[in-house]
């Protein structure tokens, strides 16, 4: 019964989606029937092929709907058994790359944007897709060595800003994971710029402004990350993912009916099991169990949908499971396992917790220092390194990494923010050193 209330609820949520967002849908999805007009009349048609795998890739952005991956996935495969080994089958090739991407197969991401470079054909984009894919596997010099031939001299002026605009939004990804965040603030700003100047669809114009409210989120700097978030609905009312951004800055702001509303939105929009768990604890918080038991099974349910959900929510079920002391054997087998394909800081930090939470300190010491490595400024992480810490009896470094935590980001979550403080308070701690305009509290 709880599995059909529940399946009810997600496809309620697919018939909720605000005005404006299916005004855009519409948009993609008559670009996805043009093309699959084109290749009905002239199933030879190779681009037409590529064209409509790519335009399926933009569908499935805006509705995050894996149906439209798969889609894509066959239309590029047509389009590559039509014609490949030459320069026109690049496109399709990088395409099919972001494909996998998108279903977390980094490897297969990295070696298809090979093959597209290796054709010739002078466009430097799947340079983008093989740092992304680097990226994710945790070779951070690899994939800023790929992001640094991301340079068209050819073309026309607005093909030549389409490449800078790849390359600025991921270096500027790259600088935060370093611990640059000026840096990466500064150059994310840049490219919600040129994403106006090149009127790129909304979705993507919005998706820029969306990674830039982030950024400043992590820094603690609620202000400016309150204004990315409306810039980004302001493009595109009601983005998914700026609804859920607003969503933690209003629990930041401690007002939770807000949060509420805007993460029901969200979810009415786009079920992410993330956006669940954020609403599920908000509703812990404010003593109403019974609703949040509701958005926990959510939780569960998104995560298990189909196959590609199992594929890729795997870091999302094990970050939950862990926060919550749900089946944590389970957890830990899920991190593991997505470490087996990805290792970068954030399946590091995840598979820490979830093996602090299994009492494996010394292991959960080890993967902790993975996290920590590249020096990047993340409170998340700081707070799992300082609740490791403490449990292995090493009082300096937990206060340490505590308290840059909260320096870091005062507010970085709705639970385990006063956990921070309750945790430096028993250990008569120093007085925090607060980012501008912030006082310390628990809500």
């Amino acid at each position: 019964m709880i599995r059909k209330i529940l399946l009810l609820m997600y496809v309620t949520s697919c018939l909720l989606r605000p005005a404006p967002v299916r005004a855009q849908q519409n948009q993609s999805a008559e670009l996805v029937r043009s093309f699959q007009e084109r290749v009905k009349r002239s199933p030879g048609d190779y681009a037409g092929y590529a064209g409509l795998g790519a335009a399926y890739l933009q569908k499935g952005r805006e509705t995050a709907d894996a149906t439209d991956y798969e889609l894509a996935r066959v239309a590029l495969e047509k389009s590559l058994d039509l014609l490949s080994n030459d320069p026109a089958a690049a496109f399709a090739m990088t395409q099919m790359a972001v494909v996998c991407m998108v279903e977390h197969r980094f490897q297969d991401a990295l070696t298809w944007a090979q093959n597209a470079l290796a054709q010739g054909s002078g466009d430097p984009s799947p340079w983008a897709i093989a740092g992304d894919a680097l990226a994710d596997m945790g070779d951070y010099q690899g994939a800023e060595e790929a992001y640094s031939k991301l340079q068209s001299l050819y073309g026309s002026e607005d093909t030549r800003l389409a490449i800078s605009y790849q390359q600025t939004s991921r270096k500027s990804y790259l600088r935060f994971i370093a611990g640059d965040t000026l840096a990466a603030t500064q150059l994310m700003r840049t490219a919600v710029q040129m994403a106006i100047d090149m009127h790129m669809p909304a979705e993507n114009i919005a998706w820029s402004e969306y990674q830039l409210g982030e950024q400043v989120f992590h820094t603690g700097d609620l202000s400016a990350a309150e204004k990315a978030y409306l810039a980004a609905l302001d493009e595109y009312p009601g983005y998914y993912r700026a609804l859920a951004g607003l969503a933690k800055l209003r629990a930041a702001q401690g007002r939770y009916g807000d949060s509420i509303k805007l993460y029901k939105e969200a979810i009415a929009e786009v079920p992410y099991p993330e956006y669940a768990a954020a609403l599920g604890d908000i509703y812990q918080k404010l003593g109403q169990p019974q609703q949040a038991t509701k958005q926990y099974q959510m939780v569960e349910f998104i995560g298990r949908l189909n196959q590609i959900n199992q594929q890729i929510h795997n870091r999302d079920l094990a970050l939950f499971y862990a926060d919550h002391g749900l089946k944590l054997d389970e957890s830990l087998a899920l991190a593991r396992k997505e470490l087996e394909v990805r290792h970068d800081i954030y399946t590091w930090d995840v598979l820490a917790w979830s093996l602090y939470k299994n009492g494996k300190l010394q292991e959960a010491s080890e993967a902790i220092t993975h996290a920590l490595q590249r020096g990047t400024k993340d409170a998340q992480i700081f707070f799992h390194a300082g609740m490791i810490y403490e449990q292995l009896g090493d009082s300096a470094k937990s206060k340490d990494y505590l308290r840059r935590a909260l320096e870091t980001n005062l507010h970085f979550h709705v639970v385990y923010s006063e956990l921070a403080i309750q945790t430096l308070a028993r250990r008569n701690s120093k007085p925090l050193a607060m980012n501008s305009g912030e006082t310390c509290h628990a809500h």
